[in-house]
């Protein structure tokens, strides 16, 4: 996989090269730095999480506008020869030295143990918790609701409507917990679900505590970090359960399709499901684990042909110019 990743994908695997970005959150402890940053290795602007050398990291400070040079052939990627040009205000937090850390100190779930049970509050205000899904599988993952991408929350929250459309009658129950807590109460949950189109019976959508929603997130690796110009920005994550509350898929990519869910979900069930339907959601996975940013917006099986396709035609051209050289040289 790593060398269909470089192969593949070029320049988005190796090479270093300088870019601009800000400073999100440092992790002094592991090494890391979290950066918001533009195009890079020619993967679209994303959140990157780098090591960083110890010689660097005094002079970063969350909010800190940078310029730096990124290395791509160590993962995750490496930063180094950071300059500060500027400070920018997070929103909610101050800029400068006195920037808090929005990291917590929580335990990092995995797949195989049981999924917290961390007591959280419905749309309808009543006490939720997912021990109380026991006996179905739920599929979850984190939104709010005033996102205006249309390429994240709003399309997550749209899948879970096909999903819930696809499910009626089965034990599985879908779960969408917000990451802005504070807004996203109760009454404000519920009037999103409307707008979706969701049954409480088969849908739920959680808020609580800022504090303790947060947490439970972060205990998913989901940290939303706030930003001036678009709100939060946030990793995709979806989560499967079985209907015992532990953990079966952690998928680290938005492209899925509520029919990839279906197929893993009815194979962690041990039921009947579509194999090429999980293949394409395994492929996905498997690309944004091995490459990271550098595969953003990779879909599976499709991408997949169309990468082979590519490096066929390729192949052939270099051996239709090499037998041309080779008889010229006869």
């Amino acid at each position: 996989m790593v060398g269909f990743c470089i192969a593949a994908f070029g320049p988005a695997c190796a090479h270093e090269t300088s870019f601009r970005g800000l400073v999100l959150a440092t992790l002094p402890a592991k090494g890391e730095i979290v950066i918001r940053h533009e195009a890079l290795f020619g993967a679209p602007p994303a959140i990157t999480t780098f090591k960083i050398y110890a010689r660097d990291a005094r002079a970063v400070r969350v909010g800190s506008a940078i310029e730096a040079t990124a290395d791509a052939d160590s993962t995750p990627w490496t930063v180094s020869d950071i300059h500060s040009v500027g400070n920018e205000a997070l929103t909610g937090l101050p800029a400068g030295d006195g920037a808090p850390q929005i990291l917590r100190n929580v335990h990092h779930v995995v797949i195989g143990e049981y999924a917290p049970t961390t007591q959280l509050v419905d749309e309808r205000g009543a006490p939720f918790s997912l021990r109380d899904l026991r006996g179905q599988a739920v599929v979850m993952a984190f939104v709010y609701t005033r996102c205006r991408d249309a390429r994240e929350c709003p399309l997550i929250s749209s899948r879970f409507h096909e999903l819930q459309e696809k499910v009626r009658g089965k034990p599985l129950h879908l779960v969408l917990v917000t990451l802005d807590p504070a807004y996203d109460r109760p009454a404000v949950l519920a009037r999103y679900g409307r707008n979706y189109g969701e049954d409480p019976a088969r849908w739920t959508l959680a808020t609580g505590d800022p504090d303790t929603v947060l947490d439970f997130a972060a205990q998913f690796d989901v940290t939303a970090f706030p930003d001036q110009r678009v709100g939060l920005i946030h990793p995709e994550r979806t989560v499967i359960l079985d209907r015992y509350g532990a953990i079966r898929e952690l998928i680290d990519e938005g492209a899925w399709t509520p029919d990839e869910i279906l197929a893993a979900v009815a194979h962690d069930e041990r039921l009947a499901s579509n194999p090429f339907e999980r293949l394409d959601l395994w492929l996905s996975s498997a690309a944004v684990s091995v490459c990271g940013n550098a595969v953003a917006g990779f879909s599976g099986f499709t991408d997949l042909l169309t990468v082979i396709a590519i490096a066929a035609f390729f192949s052939f051209l270099l051996w239709r110019v090499g037998r041309t050289i080779a008889k010229g040289a006869a």
